[in-house]
């Protein structure tokens, strides 16, 4: 009987052993599972344990935050990957049940995912990562092994800069459209009216009296005025509808020289276009790019009073730029790049919005319509003119002109 009971008893023991043998190896294998999916996620991803500690920090994130998942697992440093100071993150909120103080740690809207149940989002902009700052979907979540116990929280950060980028793109484009179409009908009313101003200011003018100084001082003042009113309703239809291009075959080079040439005389800032010798044809007005080439080194000198060297390369280029807004196709790129003071960061979305300026006097050409004319020129030549600027280091403007590597142009042999 004894031996009945302490064989029982063995039996008990090993059961047991085994029992916990097994959860631990279970356990091994669900975080070696986890482990694996979460470094082969192109996701950003982290995951931490109950009491706040780094378990998990995947290839993914090391690559955007720049900081080895050796420096980070066991801490609870979790915060270096986004600020530079300690706080909380979404998965520290949701461990610690307070995602409804969120509000002062992040400027979105927290809100429950559409997709996973119990889990949280937020979207969010981070201006210290990458060159221009960048937007994230912040997912985060409880999770649970194999028993169904909570052993943590995971956190992931969706990249979605380009579809923020895109939306501002879209909701400016439909700003402008509205705003040309208004502007169209005023401007060209203000037009007509403008014409008869004149009309009668000659009139007068060859009416006068020689003797009548005053008269004649007047009417002339009055018809500068009218002639600089009739410029701005000039340039107000180009903005709303580029002017209505008149577009021909055209090697661009010579015409870069000219204007720039022209541009800087007399001045003290400098330029040496940089023209490719190949350089493709493409199909313009003339004019109207030249323009364009004129603000775009009109902008660039007056951002350096104290005088200084203007870049002004043309060359030759495919859609392999990254530019999600353009065609696959042939491009010329004129790259007009100065030294200057720069444009805030917070200024840059809005540099190409009519009436917005940075110039302190509003000086002749300084309204702040010569961006904006040059933005509706290029879109209605089917091209795209984008920025880059850093305060104190100088900007760069980039103007992309749709190019026929095979065309012929008028007067070539």
């Amino acid at each position: 009987m004894q031996d009945h009971f302490l064989l029982f008893i063995l039996f008990l023991a090993t059961t047991a052993i085994v029992s916990f043998a097994y959860a631990i190896w279970r356990g091994r294998n669900d975080q070696q599972i986890l482990r694996s999916i979460l470094q082969s996620s192109p996701i950003p991803t982290f995951v931490i344990s109950t009491d706040h500690k780094i378990l998990h920090w995947n290839k993914a994130l090391e690559g955007l935050s720049n900081i080895k998942a050796s420096q980070v697992i066991g801490t609870d440093q979790q915060w270096r990957a986004f600020y530079t100071s300690p706080r909380s993150c979404m998965a520290d909120l949701i461990l610690k049940d307070k995602v409804s103080n969120s509000a002062s740690l992040y400027s979105g809207a927290v809100i429950k995912s559409k997709v996973l149940k119990d889990a949280y989002e937020v979207t969010q902009f981070f201006p210290d990562l990458g060159e221009k700052g960048k937007w994230f979907r912040i997912t985060s979540a409880r999770i649970k092994d194999s028993s169904g116990r909570i052993f943590g929280a995971m956190e992931t950060l969706e990249d979605i800069t380009d579809q923020k980028t895109a939306e501002e793109e879209l909701l400016k484009r439909t700003k402008l459209e509205s705003l040309g179409t208004f502007a169209d009908g005023v401007a060209k009313d203000f037009d007509s009216l403008l014409s008869a101003i004149l009309r009668n200011v000659f009139l007068a003018k060859i009416s006068a009296n020689e003797e009548d100084k005053i008269l004649e001082n007047g009417l002339a003042i009055a018809e500068r005025a009218s002639l600089q009113a009739k410029e701005l309703a000039h340039r107000l239809i180009t903005f709303a509808q580029g002017g209505y291009p008149v577009k021909k075959m055209e090697n661009i080079g010579d015409l870069i020289r000219e204007t720039v040439q022209k541009t800087l005389a007399g001045s003290n800032v400098t330029c040496q276009p940089v023209i490719a010798p190949d350089l493709w044809p493409t199909e313009i007005d003339a004019m109207q790019i030249r323009q364009v080439i004129e603000n775009m080194v009109t902008n660039a000198k007056e951002a350096m009073p104290d005088g200084g060297v203007v870049e002004v390369i043309a060359e030759n280029t495919a859609t392999g730029t990254n530019i999600r807004t353009m065609g696959k196709g042939s491009y010329v790129r004129i790259i007009f790049k100065d030294r200057g003071v720069g444009i805030p960061r917070e200024n840059l979305s809005k540099i190409f919005d009519p009436y917005f300026t940075t110039k302190e006097k509003k000086e002749r050409g300084g309204i702040g319509l010569g961006l904006a004319i040059c933005d509706s020129i290029i879109k209605y030549h089917n091209g795209l003119i984008t920025m880059e600027s850093t305060v104190g280091v100088g900007t760069s403007f980039f103007v992309y002109l749709a190019a026929s590597p095979d065309a012929a142009v008028e007067g070539d042999k």
